[in-house]
């Protein structure tokens, strides 16, 4: 009856698990933000229990004292560290948790050491026989209603309470809460409350039967975080019962598995592909995009780069000692592995926690090798392996994003953790695996006999990745990858390979890892396992994101935060430094990201280039020099809008577009029903209608963001209706979106750039050593001098007001070489004469042969460059013909104003008709 008894021993510990995924959910709902310091209220919990036990209070009190020790940290935690950062982007709320994490853990750790520590069960532990032949504890029982009570009483909570029910709209729509009277803050500081004390609790329950560990307490919230994660951070009923599966097959694993690995990866499988085959290739419409870290322009300057890197190696060779040496050597392989958490979230934006396991892959694989192969090939070897294997850590990206993601890839990082680098059968046991003394091309560099030859090596492997890395920001490559961080929906209609940039940001980022995980391991000349921990991962990312994730400067910052590097050997000879080094930095951490949330070297470099300016502005009699450009954008030197030769890939064909009997549908409701228009080369063919017509739904269908549900779509002889966005794009279908989406972390010129991308797959190596000047088309400077956008082509998009913002979306849809460009409100914002100058512009497509479909609600607009106008009513299709003979028509009146008696017979509407597609 072991099964039987391992179950029941599962559903324990996965009540535990169940409680805490409830805080989880809840801290979620609240803020919107994933918690990893939710593991930490755990460890408060269980040690505040400890704690009263030891001061003699009665077991109630000590629990009822250990709840309200975390709730009450909890609130502090969100008053004091999350709602003064409500303004920075997510990526950096989240690290904030970390270093809530780092804090706490450092603190206990201080208080009570790291010895294991038993406490008293609060629970009756005698054994009961409930089943026969499988006896499990009393307390196992009672772990398990517990947590079948606590759910069920959040979930009734939730539902049937006011406060519940504000708490979903904030959850909802934190703006529209506000409006009615609600403090989205306040709501969100009782719910830290409640979720912390519900990890305390959990402490209270899981620490007499584990003991009392700083790091394993800590540890507790990784199967919670994938049964809240099954729960999609929203459900208590679905997130229970993903915690107790998840116990039951930890609980039979442990019993019948001798890896004890599996038990903690095999769930964590489960949910890998339960969220791959949930997600969403693209984001809806609806998605909102978060604001985002800066990101650097990636320009170098050759002779300040050849003169630093020649200062570095001459202060190697004749500055530093042996100690030096080796904090130098670290930290330079520290700040290679941080620049890959540059590449995959600075640049692809996609917040993967593996990294630092990634490094300790390659460096085992390296080190397996070494005995047996050359350091040039098994470090060659090891970092291909790596970036096949980053690759496949890439793949869930390919469907989820966001929190989803980073819960995802933390998961990896755990198997990747307990099947490989902590498996007996592959590390090298307790005493871990010796790697051979490197050589390179015959030149001894073993850092034990030779430690400055080695630093140089690292010298030269850092400013090697450091230098490809600004080539591919520079590049076409980087623009793909920003555009696809910035917004995934424009980057794909604009032809932009998602899956392909997000795919090789994993795969290069992984290659970048293991580089630095390799030398690292040459240089400690054993690989140990823990230091490639999960937390080793957290605290990587954490470090990379204070110095400033979106630039090579702030890896090179972020990576002397690690203990055992530079700043550690700077402090040496402070007494017991290295005791309180790990609440420093988490401190440090927390400052950081208060004050700096684009990180420390985008706060200081801002700092020098304000000085600068102010003693320029000085030494010229108090006139400044016009100069002013953005952070983070090229000068106008930087590249060129030079013409290129016509594009093989990408060349405008004259085709028709073709649509009969579309239909659309969503959860039943009918968007569009049996709509059929055809759009004629060198035409212009308006579309209107009220709110909720059907409009912008429509070109979402033809462009493939939506499912249909029926009806064919032709491209002239073409059949595209299952073709993929990025298909229809390459093939001249443009779209622009009514909302913009334009891309942020690019310039106008950078933007326009991904638009005239012909899609080489060869750039994704050639950027990395030779990423060129920009290139824009002929039709992209034409469209350009017709919308005045010259003197703004340095700038980024949300420093041009929004009028200029919406030509520049234009310009970028025509810059993208269409055959039929459908346009969505494009005037929307717009002055009069703009959009007088607009409409010269879509004729002058239109004239070249393009075939434009224009959704607008400026009818002066639609009477002067339409050649037909089609009505859409309630998703079908209304009526269709000249403008002037439709926009007199009766049945089109009431469409748009409810009476035939509102226009004169003969008139058009002129007034701007509201309309929301």
């Amino acid at each position: 009856m072991d099964i039987l008894r391992f179950a029941l021993l599962g559903l324990a510990s996965g009540a535990i698990c169940a409680i805490v995924a409830q805080a989880l959910v809840l801290t979620y709902r609240a803020s919107g933000i994933l918690n990893l310091a939710q593991g930490a209220f755990i460890m408060i919990g269980a040690y505040s229990y400890y704690q009263f036990t030891q001061w003699k209070a009665p077991l109630a009190v000590a629990v009822c004292g250990a709840i309200a020790v975390s709730a009450l940290l909890g609130i502090a935690v969100f008053a004091l560290v999350i709602q003064p950062m409500h303004r920075s982007s997510p990526l950096t709320r989240v690290i904030a948790t970390l270093g809530v994490l780092m804090v706490l853990q450092a603190a206990v750790i201080l208080a009570y050491g790291i010895d294991i520590r038993p406490a008293p069960s609060w629970l009756p532990t005698r054994t009961l026989e409930l089943v026969a032949g499988a006896p499990v504890g009393a307390d196992r029982y009672a772990i398990t209603l517990l947590g079948c009570a606590a759910t069920a009483m959040l979930w009734a909570f939730y539902r049937f309470t006011s406060f519940g029910r504000v708490t979903s709209a904030v959850a909802e729509n934190p703006q529209a809460a506000a409006c009615l009277g609600h403090s989205p803050a306040r709501i969100a500081m009782v719910n830290w409350g409640l979720g912390s004390a519900l990890a305390g609790f959990a402490g209270t329950l899981i620490g007499p039967i584990i003991y009392l560990e700083p790091t394993q307490l800590v540890l507790l919230v990784l199967p919670a975080l994938a049964a809240a994660m099954i729960g999609g951070f929203a459900s208590f009923p679905l997130a229970f019962t993903a915690a107790l599966g998840i116990g039951v097959v930890q609980g039979w694993l442990q019993r019948y598995v001798d890896n004890p690995g599996w038990s903690t990866a095999v769930p964590f499988l489960a949910v890998i592909v339960w969220l791959v085959l949930r997600g969403r290739g693209l984001p809806l419409r609806s998605h909102l995009l978060d604001r985002l870290p800066a990101v650097g322009s990636g320009q170098v300057k050759p002779t300040r780069l050849a003169v630093a890197f020649a200062l570095s190696c001459a202060l190697v060779v004749f500055g530093m000692n042996e100690q030096w040496l080796t904090a130098l050597t670290f930290t330079v392989l520290i700040a290679i592995v941080c620049l890959s958490v540059v590449v995959i979230t600075g640049y692809a934006g996609q917040l993967s926690l593996t990294q630092y396991a990634l490094a300790g892959v390659g460096a085992f694989i390296a080190a397996r090798l070494s005995d047996v192969v050359p350091f040039e090939i098994a470090l060659v070897t090891a970092v291909l392996l790596t970036a096949a294997i980053g690759a496949l850590v890439g793949l869930p990206s390919l469907r989820t994003r966001g929190v989803t993601l980073a819960v995802v890839t933390l998961a990896l990082a755990d198997v990747a953790y307990r099947l490989i680098l902590d498996n007996d059968d592959v590390n090298g046991g307790t005493a871990g695996l010796t790697v051979a003394p490197p050589s390179l091309f015959g030149w001894d560099i073993d850092p034990l006999l030779h430690p400055e030859r080695y630093a140089v090596v690292a010298l030269v492997a850092l400013f090697a990745v450091a230098l490809a890395m600004a080539n591919l920001r520079r590049g076409t490559v980087g623009r793909r990858l920003l555009a696809v961080r910035s917004n995934e929906r424009a980057a794909a209609a604009l032809g932009v390979g998602v899956y392909a940039a997000k795919t090789y940001a994993f795969t290069l980022a992984a290659g970048v890892a293991a580089l630095g995980g390799v030398l690292l391991a040459y240089q400690q000349s054993v690989v140990l396992t823990p230091q490639f921990a999960v937390f080793t991962s957290l605290v990587l990312v954490g470090v990379t994101v204070a110095g400033g994730v979106g630039m090579i400067g702030g890896a090179l910052v972020g990576s002397l935060m690690i203990p055992n590097g530079l700043v550690s050997q700077l402090l040496h000879g402070i007494p017991d430094i290295n005791v309180y080094l790990p609440l420093i930095g988490g401190l440090f951490l927390l400052v950081t990201l208060r004050i700096a949330p684009d990180g420390l070297f985008e706060q200081n470099r801002q700092a020098l280039r304000h000085l600068l300016r102010r003693r320029r502005t000085d030494s010229r009699t108090g006139r400044a020099r016009t100069t002013d450009r953005p952070t983070g954008t090229p000068s106008p030197t930087a590249s060129t809008t030079a013409a290129t030769p016509p594009r093989t890939s990408r060349v405008t064909v004259q085709r028709a577009l073709r649509v009969e009997g579309l239909r659309v549908e969503f959860g039943g409701v009918r968007a569009i029903d049996d709509v059929s228009l055809h759009l004629e080369p060198g035409q212009v063919h308006g579309l209107i209608g009220p709110n909720g017509a059907g409009k912008t739904t429509f070109i979402d269908a033809v462009t493939g963001f939506v499912a249909t549900s029926g009806g064919t779509i032709h491209l002239g002889d073409d059949a595209i209706t299952a073709w993929s966005v990025r298909r229809r794009n390459r093939n001249g279908l443009i779209r622009s979106f009514q909302s913009l989406e334009l891309f942020s972390d690019l310039t106008v010129r950078e933007n326009l750039a991904v638009a005239c991308d012909d899609g080489s797959a060869t750039r994704y190596l050639t950027d990395l050593v030779h990423p060129g000047p920009i290139h824009l088309s002929p039709d992209t400077l034409d469209a350009i001098d017709q919308c005045g956008l010259a003197p703004d082509l340095d700038l980024k998009p949300e420093q041009l007001p929004f009028g200029r913002r919406r030509l520049v979306a234009i310009a970028r849809a025509i810059a993208a070489a269409p055959s039929v460009l459908l346009l969505d409100e494009p005037a929307a914002g717009l002055d009069d004469h703009e959009a007088e100058e607009l409409g010269h512009l879509i004729r002058s497509v239109a004239d070249r042969g393009v075939a434009v479909l224009l959704v607008e609600h400026r009818m002066d607009l639609i009477t002067s460059c339409c050649d037909t106008v089609t009505v859409l009513r309630s998703g079908r299709l209304l009526t269709s013909g000249p403008p002037r003979q439709v926009l007199t028509q009766p049945e089109v009146l009431d469409a748009y104003l409810g009476s035939r008696t509102t226009a004169e017979p003969g008139t058009a509407p002129s007034a701007a008709i509201p309309v929301d597609s």
